[in-house]
């Protein structure tokens, strides 16, 4: 049997297979914890003290909680619902050789070798005729498993010397089943319930479809998607845990967008947030000049996975800031400004990771290397606010498979609900 903490972060991570299905998932368990969804087209949003809101728009949602008395501060929670993956092409069916194919477009920094031979799961939105009307659904066709099959050995000898070079293009179509199977079209009308000619369009991705589980010795935590869904669980359960403040207002935004730079409706580097937290400022009465200043005085804090030193490539991480499966959450320091971390937000950060007994580690690429980003440096960029970068310790970040220890996940709901009650 799971501890309850454990298997709810397993259902999290399998329910979310596409960025709004983690959407769908964060709005219905903030809606389970008290919170009120509210609407981008509602006139005004309510004001009363301790309210607790939401807005989901596409894969993204922003949630928070108003303080007992006047808005005085803001403490802002950010993590991303996307993840790495294929996504199928807007003509994606073809036959060849006797077999059903469907064309695909890497999403993110994908490592690309781990995405053969596994099932896969095809989820996302689809648009369809409505007499008339658009209609969008969420769509994920369970009992459908295409893969992307290898080349075998016998085929390319010298594969294991060479390395598996994969041309995207080439390679990557996705076997769909013989070719008298049904097609895409057919089995995405039949789950939504109306006819294949009435499909408009989709946004589909093909996730790893193996359920999230516990391995090793019940210590670790394997599943796709990892990066980013363990942070957006770590912040949805901490803000579900934290009572409303005096003074601050308490938010948390999940967006969407990262993996592939942001610039998205939903994405860090658009004005969605901006908007969203200028009119929580106006429903509190605050007028432009008072927003400005309020954003100003805040802190963010970014919660985006890190990269644990790997026990069979040591030599990868630099001495020091080499952090350990199991060692706690981990804040992250770039000098090229990669992650959003200064001096100040890392000393409260630590503060509050004390006072919360959380071991906190720490990370930062060899000089020889390159990293990633995160949306840290955008929205504090954005909203010219103070911002700090932390994440949970993980093993093959972009694979279709990764791989973290359970006791971080805990210790980064911990954390993070240290952060939005006290910062």
């Amino acid at each position: 049997m799971l501890p309850e903490a454990a298997s709810d972060f397993l259902g999290f991570l399998d329910d979310s297979t596409s960025p709004w299905h983690a959407a769908r998932r964060i709005s219905g368990d903030l809606a389970n914890a008290g919170f009120r969804q509210v609407a981008a087209t509602d006139p005004a949003w309510p004001s009363e003290p301790g309210a607790k809101l939401f807005l989901k728009r596409g894969g993204a949602v922003v949630a928070w909680v108003l303080p007992s008395g006047a808005a005085r501060r803001l403490t802002l929670g950010l993590a991303h619902t996307d993840s790495p993956c294929l996504r199928l092409k807007p003509n994606a069916e073809s036959v060849s050789c006797g077999c059903r194919k469907l064309a695909v477009e890497a999403y993110g920094g994908m490592l690309n070798h781990t995405w053969f031979d596994r099932e896969l799961v095809v989820s996302g939105k689809v648009c369809h005729d409505d007499d008339g009307w658009i209609r969008e659904d969420l769509v994920r066709l369970d009992g459908f498993r295409p893969l992307v099959p290898s080349l075998a050995i016998h085929l390319d000898r010298g594969v294991n010397e060479r390395g598996l070079v994969v041309d995207r293009e080439r390679h990557f179509p996705a076997l769909a089943g013989l070719d008298h199977s049904n097609g895409l079209r057919d089995r995405l009308a039949r789950a939504i319930g109306c006819t294949a000619g009435r499909i408009l369009s989709w946004d589909l991705c093909l996730s790893d479809a193996a359920p999230a589980s516990l391995a090793g010795s019940g210590d670790l935590v394997v599943s796709g998607r990892l990066d980013n869904l363990a942070s957006c669980h770590a912040m949805a359960r901490a803000l579900a845990s934290v009572p409303g403040r005096d003074d601050t207002v308490v938010a948390v935004a999940f967006l969407d967008g990262e993996e592939v730079g942001s610039t998205w409706p939903e994405g860090a580097d658009s004005a969605f947030l901006p908007q969203t937290l200028e009119r929580i400022a106006l429903a509190q009465g605050m007028d432009r000049s008072a927003f400005l200043a309020w954003v100003s005085g805040g802190i963010a804090l970014s919660a985006d996975m890190a990269h644990a030193v790997h026990p069979n490539f040591p030599e990868k991480h630099s001495a020091g800031n080499a952090p350990l499966l199991g060692g706690g959450p981990v804040l992250k320091w770039n000098a090229g400004l990669r992650y959003a971390t200064a001096s100040h937000g890392a000393a409260v950060l630590r503060q509050i990771a004390a006072k919360e007994g959380v071991p906190l580690q720490s990370f930062s690429m060899r000089a020889d290397l390159s990293c990633g980003s995160t949306v840290g440096p955008l929205v504090a960029s954005q909203l010219a606010m103070e911002a700090v970068d932390c994440g949970a310790p993980m093993l093959s970040m972009h694979s279709a498979r990764e791989t973290m220890a359970w006791r971080d996940q805990a210790d980064s709901i911990r954390l993070y609900a240290g952060f939005l009650g006290r910062a």
